[in-house]
């Protein structure tokens, strides 16, 4: 296939996603625009200045029901939303409202969640560094599980909750050493730098055993993000039960849970492509992570509580970014020998990666349209570049190569929206350049659009300074 057989093939792919993305649940046409839960996003823009991230609060409980309802084949199910994947605190309420529990990963996230409502008792500690001072602040607030991931950890563990008089408890994070297809580093159950060896749970428990003030729910795993297949949720599923029922027939008592972590993925792409080829196609869903669970555990015992910790599932897709086409131009790349090899056409906008965050650094792809122009043929090939001072500021993974699709017609003052944008963007905001990290707004369920967090001011970014 010739380059412009294979342009042409992919203009329409994309046209047909297009048309796709307006029969989606989230998205509708108004006045040939764009509009999210019925609102039209170009009107946002006049009220709130770009780059803006805007959440639906519905999107959020749709995919937390989609979770609940997966796992209704087995009632005893715990959800901990993994709010290090977005944890703005109305999105937290967002999430506390519709009934499950949360998951941290320092002493901040775990005061974030107790200040907007969860109860120590419906959240869990995670991560491989945990100070002391993390670790005191969560056994005196009572959590519901620490996730134990090293030796170290224990008997830190063990003299806090001693000299404080309390009873931490506590999963053993093992590494069931299981890969998966998904990007590098987001693979977190083989060769990976979390939890302890399956070898050494047995010598974990021992020392726990000994422990008074520490008691051991059960244990702890996490196969990865963004995972496009069942099968390694369901071999690491295997390896724990397993692991479970050898431990329990050794130290002659029940284990009263199993944590199998998230991983659910969400499909960034929205053409028809092979998941285990590319992971942003997403590849399962809930039901499947849930059947492939469940039916391992079940092998073991019925009446056992699944603990679970869903991230990117829960706000991915209940998010949008907003951005302005601020500048544009045409530029001629040459050779190293000053022949012209092609012209390159350049849309700048005021989003870069200080904005996008920690993605642009996996290589992400984010299903990028024109706003202002949603009713028009998307079919120039343009590259798209942030504002930051960075040769590497735009956006490299494209619908061909570098290459985004925009209407021709695309011009300075155009809404271009980032789809399904809302898991670990906001979190990885940097002030890069001394631009400030944005605001962000929610589409209630009611329909309204609320602020809930405001666009850094120039006294935020010089605050800390101490002139």
């Amino acid at each position: 296939m010739t380059d412009t057989k294979k342009r042409e093939v992919l203009v329409e792919t994309f046209e047909g996603s297009r048309k796709k993305v307006l029969n989606d649940r989230r998205f509708s046409l108004v006045n040939g625009h764009l509009a999210f839960e019925g609102v039209d996003v170009t009107e946002i823009t006049k009220k709130y200045p770009t780059p803006v991230y805007v959440y639906s609060e519905k999107e959020i409980i749709r995919n937390i029901d989609e979770i609940k309802n997966a796992f209704s084949i087995h009632p005893n199910t715990k959800i901990f939303y993994a709010s290090k994947a977005c944890s703005v605190m109305q999105v937290l309420r967002a999430v506390k409202n519709t009934g499950i529990c949360a998951e941290a990963n320092s002493m901040f996230e775990v005061r974030k969640c107790l200040e907007i409502g969860f109860s120590g008792d419906q959240i869990v500690f995670n991560g491989v560094v945990k100070k002391p001072e993390d670790l005191e602040f969560a056994i005196a607030n009572d959590l519901y599980l620490i996730n134990v991931d090293s030796f170290y950890e224990l008997e830190v563990i063990n003299e806090i909750a001693e000299r404080l008089g309390k009873v931490a408890n506590v999963c053993v994070r093992i590494e069931p050493n299981v890969p998966s297809a998904t990007h590098p580093g987001l693979v977190t159950a083989f060769h990976a730098k979390s939890g302890i060896d399956r070898e050494d749970a047995e010598k974990m428990l021992r020392r726990i055993k000994e422990m008074p003030h520490v008691h051991a729910r059960g244990l702890h795993m996490h196969v990865g993000d963004q995972v496009p297949e069942a099968e390694p949720f369901q071999k690491a599923t295997r390896v724990m039960v397993e692991e479970s029922m050898r431990l329990e027939k050794i130290f002659g008592q029940e284990f009263e849970l199993i944590n199998v972590g998230g991983g659910i993925p969400v499909p960034y792409r929205y053409d028809d492509g092979d998941p285990m080829e590319d992971y942003l196609y997403g590849g399962i869903d809930s039901d499947d992570f849930a059947k492939a669970i469940v039916e391992e555990v079940h092998k073991w015992r019925k009446d056992i509580q699944i603990c679970i910790e869903p991230g990117r599932k829960v706000p991915s897709s209940a998010c949008i970014m907003l951005t302005t086409v601020s500048c544009e131009k045409t530029k001629t790349n040459y050779d190293v020998e000053g022949n012209v090899q092609d012209l390159v056409e350049w849309k700048f906008v005021d989003a870069g990666y200080s904005v996008i965050g920690d993605s642009l650094h996996f290589g992400w792809y984010f299903h990028v349209l024109n706003a202002s122009k949603m009713d028009q043929k998307h079919d120039e090939w343009v590259k798209i570049a942030g504002p930051l001072c960075d040769g590497g500021d735009y956006f490299h993974q494209g619908v061909d190569g570098e290459f985004y699709l925009l209407p021709p017609k695309t011009e300075v003052g155009d809404t271009v929206v980032f789809l399904d944008a809302g898991a670990y963007s906001i979190e990885s905001q940097t002030v890069y350049n001394n631009r400030p990290r944005t605001a962000v707004l929610m589409i209630t369920k009611e329909g309204n659009v609320e602020l809930i967090r405001r666009q850094d001011t120039y006294e935020d970014m010089v605050g800390y300074d101490i002139y």
